[in-house]
């Protein structure tokens, strides 16, 4: 992450797998668990002032965070389209859309829907930043949606209650906003530090988040508790802060569709995290999607590693 970002790779150069994994599996226990999280946030917040709250505190971390390793500089002029394009697509518009949409679904449901982004990152990876589609990535992408489909079962869900199909809908467009930042990140030729980015890429996402959301809703309707406030300093610190800045080192360190397809590992988190803080039981279509999810995982990881060889084997000859 402390390297510079003209040093990572490319759209379609070489990739940095162990440090993309790691900073994967990082982000997906942490986002896993602020599902539950937010969902109990949101007894003491109205959805967009906790919103705002998180992120100003995410933005606050990185800040810090980047002045202590002495990487805290203005954006070259090159980056500052990506600086907003993070910070109002995957920032401010998914977290926005994903939270108001959690106020009508459970927490693990809604962990599910938000990371269906495979579905539209597939095709958005191949054709706009020329990703090959192997076998086994597509067989594995194949797989991981069949288990994110079995976990988020249409038929168990009561489409007729109050706000459910919008909630559905909502958190369905949050995975479309983030899939459009995520291309534009990938296609980006860096010139700055990408961990001096983030705190800017937040930062330009309160400029519209806080306007907007104290016109919209009355801060008065907050209940600061010390509960309260552990609960946001979790969502805001680790899941607006530092798992922003793991994300977007992810996103330059692996393929986008093999990025996404370990992504799915987060709505897994969320439902057990879930199960464990709210009471949430999966039933025996969860556990099918948790093995689906699994196999597919494997298998794009066996091809990633396949094709990691190859390239030193090329490259050592």
């Amino acid at each position: 992450m402390s390297q510079p970002a003209q040093s990572m790779p490319a759209a379609g150069a070489s990739y940095a797998w162990r440090n993309g994994y790691l900073l994967l599996a990082f982000t997906a226990l942490t986002w896993g668990i602020n599902f539950p999280i937010m969902k109990i946030g949101l007894e003491y917040s109205s959805p967009l002032l906790y919103t705002t709250l998180r992120m100003i505190i995410g933005t606050i971390t990185m800040f810090l965070t980047a002045a202590a390793m002495g990487i805290l500089r203005v954006p070259h002029r090159a980056d500052i389209p990506v600086v907003f394009s993070v910070g109002l697509l995957q920032n401010m518009g998914f977290i926005t859309l994903v939270t108001l949409g959690m106020q009508f679904m459970p927490a693990g449901r809604a962990a599910i829907l938000a990371y269906t982004s495979p579905i539209w990152v597939v095709p958005a990876a191949a054709m706009f930043l020329g990703e090959r589609l192997t076998a086994p990535r597509v067989v594995g992408t194949a797989l991981g949606l069949v288990g994110l489909m079995a976990i988020f079962n249409p038929l168990d869900v009561d489409w007729g209650s109050e706000g459910t199909l919008l909630g559905g809908s909502l958190i369905v467009l949050a995975t479309l906003v983030w899939t459009a930042g995520l291309i534009h990140v990938r296609k980006h030729q860096w010139h700055g530090n990408v961990l001096s980015l983030i705190p800017w890429q937040l930062l330009s996402s309160l400029v519209f988040l806080i306007p907007f959301s104290l016109l919209v809703e009355d801060t008065s309707g907050i209940r600061w508790e010390p509960a309260f406030l552990v609960n946001i300093l979790f969502s805001g610190a680790l899941a607006s802060g530092v798992c922003v800045a793991a994300q977007v080192g992810a996103i330059r360190s692996l393929p986008a569709v093999t990025m996404s397809l370990i992504s799915a590992a987060v709505p897994a988190v969320g439902l057990i995290s879930s199960a464990v803080l709210l009471g949430e039981m999966p039933g025996y279509h969860d556990l099918f999607g948790f093995f689906m999810i699994g196999l597919g995982i494997v298998l794009v990881g066996l091809s990633d590693l396949r094709l990691a060889r190859a390239r030193v084997s090329g490259l050592s000859r």
